[in-house]
């Protein structure tokens, strides 16, 4: 298992699936019956949750899905925030009425087929688009 410390600690290596899959594989042929996972090989799976889905991590690495998804919240929830600056301020910028007239398009399609075509122009009025878009995604459940 020191191979695997050495490569989490290691911030020039970015550990691969295949590469923490032969390591957990190398650990299964070599551990005794029924003993856990080692923290390295958990904190290593948890790693690669950062870019792919925990469902591919798990069962890549054959883990129980909950499991890794309760450790990935706990990383998550352990990792330090990042503070805003307080030295940026946020500045708020009127663009006031426009000058010629607008035009908006949104298109949708859902998964079963439904389409559905918003055409806007000028000022919205009282339309509100996205109430529009939440009706027409629900209605295909």
């Amino acid at each position: 298992m020191k191979e695997i410390r050495n490569l989490i600690s290691s911030p020039n290596v970015k550990p691969t699936l295949e590469l923490i899959r032969n390591q957990f594989e190398t650990w299964r042929k070599r551990r005794r019956r029924r003993s856990p996972i080692p923290e390295p090989l958990w904190q290593a799976a948890v790693g690669l949750c950062r870019e792919r889905s925990i469902y591919e991590v798990s069962r890549t690495l054959r883990l129980n899905y909950n499991d890794l998804k309760d450790r990935v919240a706990e990383a998550r929830d352990r990792s330090p925030t990042v503070k805003p600056n307080p030295d940026l301020t946020f500045i708020k910028v009127g663009l006031g009425t426009p000058i010629g007239s607008s035009e908006c398009i949104v298109e949708m399609e859902a998964p079963n087929g439904a389409r559905m075509r918003m055409s806007f122009k000028g000022s919205l009025g009282e339309c509100d688009p996205i109430d529009l878009s939440g009706v027409f995604w629900r209605q295909g459940r």
